[in-house]
């Protein structure tokens, strides 16, 4: 990896991402390949099943591995919040985290096991629990990537021994690495701050390539910078919009982590797929005091509704 230092370098960068975003938009033109599935387990709010951009992407759990009392139709993942097969997004967190994974991703054989785990009425502990209940629930249904933007101060022995073990399992997990503007090497945050081979922590950077001021950093705890400010991604009831944060940075990641796996083969280990992915970053020297790589994926275009996913497509963005 060489630090950025032309405009032809950065171009060619951020070709390299344009072809896959305009091949998600066409999954017929991949069916094809006899690749394997890559599975990727979102713990969030859930998700717009129905949304056209995510509907063709969800994962079904065997039959014989139904969680809870089964159900006649498809399961597309779990609710831990209600114990309950209802995954749907009154927030539209997990919706517009879903959409950034399969822009970056730029395969049809991608699959969502929408997790759901968060509810503003519980507290913290429970949401806290629920999380681990989900990750457990990733692993033991097999998913190849964890996809989680929470977190918190607080370690937990329960969290980490769940990632601990999907780790064992060869499991990627991709955590945000927070969005207080805060240095995680003094004050920690978790889980993206556990030392797991398998953890990926993503920082999130501005439309000029700029570490956000909200976005947490660490030059021993945070892996990579990627975009993260302005994203325009799937919302629910078949909306788009925009969403800023390390969580937007992180499903741009986990896209990134499907394309490598999808594309070198779903054994590749943890430690691999990581060592790929920064061969993908650029070294930034800003970076060398903040971030573990020193590196950064550079952005797509800043604004993709130009692209025109649908018809009428300027009259579902929402702001």
């Amino acid at each position: 990896m060489l630090y950025s230092s032309s405009m032809n370098t950065q171009l060619q960068n951020k070709l390299k991402f344009i072809l896959p975003f305009l091949l998600s938009m066409t999954p017929h033109l991949l069916d094809a390949s006899p690749q394997e599935e890559i599975v990727i387990a979102i713990i969030d709010t859930g998700a717009d099943t129905s949304h056209p951009f995510i509907k063709d992407h969800l994962w079904s759990a065997p039959k014989n591995k139904i969680f809870g009392k089964g159900s006649a139709h498809d399961i597309h993942g779990w609710n831990f919040s209600s114990d309950s097969e209802d995954i749907s997004d009154e927030h539209g967190h997990g919706t517009h985290i879903a959409g950034i994974i399969l822009q970056n991703a730029g395969s049809a054989k991608i699959k969502l096991m929408v997790l759901k785990y968060y509810d503003p009425s519980q507290s913290g502990e429970k949401n806290l629990l629920n999380t681990v209940k989900a990750i457990q629930y990733a692993t033991k249904m097999k998913a190849d990537i964890i996809n989680y933007s929470g977190g918190g101060d607080s370690r937990s022995y329960l969290e980490e021994a769940a990632i601990q073990e999907a780790e064992r399992q060869g499991i990627i997990f991709i955590a945000a690495a927070g969005n207080e503007g805060r240095n995680n090497d003094e004050f920690g945050y978790y889980p993206a701050g556990y030392k797991l081979s398998n953890i990926i922590s993503v920082a999130a950077m501005d439309e000029n390539e700029n570490l956000l001021d909200v976005s947490n950093y660490g030059k021993s705890s945070v892996d990579i910078v990627a975009p993260g400010k302005q994203i325009f991604s799937s919302l629910p009831q078949k909306k788009f919009g925009y969403m800023t944060g390390t969580s937007q940075a992180t499903a741009w990641v986990t896209g990134l982590v499907a394309q490598i796996m999808y594309s070198e083969g779903k054994k590749v280990a943890p430690p691999e797929v990581k060592k790929q992915l920064m061969a993908l970053a650029i070294k930034d020297r800003q970076l060398m005091t903040k971030i573990k790589s020193e590196s950064k994926i550079t952005s797509l275009p800043k604004d993709f509704s130009w692209f025109n996913y649908q018809a009428n497509l300027s009259s579902m963005v929402t702001n």
